[in-house]
């Protein structure tokens, strides 16, 4: 080696300068490549069963579960109420602040009742006036009956009367005047006994008068003390103030708004059901069944029921809405507040709960079989909870059938063919 090493260095001290680089480049890329083989380490001799990725995994059973789909709604409530003047007076004083609560019935703003007031006293005195006219009738026309008797009895006898005079001329034993006298007081007699009966006849027509105006007075009364308490503006069911637009002093008109109110204890949460799940919601509904929901409220949950669909599709939607009653006791929420539900569908045939990392991607779960993995597509049908509050994903395929080893690591490189190492073989993914 020395020597060959000396010849070299010989060979090259006769080289050009000029052709002396590319040789030394060529000798370094030859000694650099004879080193590297050299120098190589030895390639892995472990078996392929070694060279497994370690992986968890579970065996499928196929059952028949409730999926959960988690929706957002917004609360809104049928009840609310914008309240106005239905007199024109002063604000006298505002009973209530926007957001206080009242209950049915609860004075929310005070109106200047000084004329309304005074109305009242009048129509209560048309009413007395109108009941004493009423009271003098009726003794009037008791009055009227007993005169109507005398004045018959008088006809009577002045009848009697003019018939002994009749035969006393005939006998000639008076004079022609005195019978005409007694005729005369005859016919005088019968005119006021008409007169009398026809007053008599009329008194149910003056008492029918008289009660109407007793009746008016009466409804006037009640216009008035209507028209009076209609300066109490009262909160027509209970709920909670959102709005009050006026103040003290202020002079308002019938129309103007003084108060604004929603009924919180009739609260729903609109929630838009998709169309995937719909026919389920509509079948579920039209059995009689509610389907249970939970509301997620930030500091609380709260428990309810889908009631109803609204059975029409708004403009900019891709499903209809439903509208979600809380169950009685639940805090109410605030009114047009987002809400997190978790609505429990109808139990569906045919599924598998898997964890969620299981799951890839829209709806790809991955196979295992003789140590290798196979991909299939799976059908996303919703979620579920455990009884630990754990949630797994609910899932459907032709080909993920009962017995089956899942994959659920969640790996970076998960491909068909991927060869992989079970480390759980009695682990089960039970559907219920």
């Amino acid at each position: 080696m020395p020597t060959q090493f000396i010849r070299l260095v010989e060979w090259l001290s006769r080289v050009p300068r000029k052709k002396l680089f590319p040789v030394v480049a060529v000798l370094l890329t030859m000694l650099t490549a004879t080193a590297l083989v050299a120098f190589a380490p030895e390639p892995d001799r472990r078996p392929a069963e070694s060279l497994a990725v370690p992986v968890t995994s579970l065996v499928a059973t196929v059952d028949t579960r409730a999926p959960e789909v988690r929706l957002f709604g917004r609360v809104e409530t049928p009840n609310t109420a914008r309240l106005t003047a239905l007199v024109t007076a002063p604000v006298e004083s505002v009973q209530v602040r926007e957001g206080d609560r009242a209950d049915r019935g609860d004075v929310l703003v005070l109106l200047d009742g000084t004329d309304t007031a005074l109305l009242v006293r009048r129509r209560e005195s048309d009413l007395v006036d109108a009941r004493a006219s009423l009271d003098a009738l009726k003794l009037a026309g008791a009055d009227d009956r007993e005169v109507l008797t005398h004045q018959e009895e008088l006809h009577r006898l002045a009848t009697e009367k003019v018939a002994r005079y009749r035969r006393l001329r005939e006998q000639r034993t008076i004079a022609e005047e005195t019978l005409k006298a007694v005729l005369e007081e005859h016919h005088a007699q019968a005119i006021a006994l008409s007169r009398q009966r026809r007053l008599v006849a009329d008194f149910e027509h003056r008492l029918a008068s008289a009660t109407a105006h007793v009746e008016r007075a009466l409804a006037s009364l009640e216009e008035a003390r209507v028209a009076h308490e209609r300066t109490r503006i009262r909160a027509p069911f209970p709920g909670r103030v959102t709005r009050i637009p006026v103040a003290p002093g202020e002079l308002v008109a019938p129309g103007t708004t003084v108060a604004e109110i929603y009924d919180d204890g009739a609260l729903e949460i609109r929630v838009q059901i998709p169309n995937v799940h719909l026919p389920a919601v509509q079948t579920a509904l039209a059995a009689g069944d509610r389907l249970p929901v939970v509301a997620d409220l930030g500091d609380r949950q709260a428990r309810g029921e889908l009631e109803r669909l609204v059975g029409a599709v708004g403009a900019g939607q891709s499903g209809v809405d439903g509208l979600v009653r809380l169950a009685a006791g639940a805090a109410p929420p605030d009114l047009g507040r987002a809400v997190s539900l978790t609505v429990t569908l109808p139990p569906v045939a045919g599924v598998v709960a898997l964890p969620v990392q299981a799951v890839y991607g829209e709806g790809r779960v991955f196979l295992i079989a003789d140590g290798v993995l196979s991909g299939v597509e799976v059908e996303r049908v919703g979620a579920a909870t455990g009884e630990d509050g754990t949630q797994s994903l609910l899932v459907r395929s032709t080909a993920l059938h009962h017995g089956a080893r899942v994959l659920t690591s969640q790996l970076s490189n998960a491909v068909t063919g991927l060869r992989v190492r079970a480390e759980d073989a009695g682990v089960s993914a039970v559907g219920g």
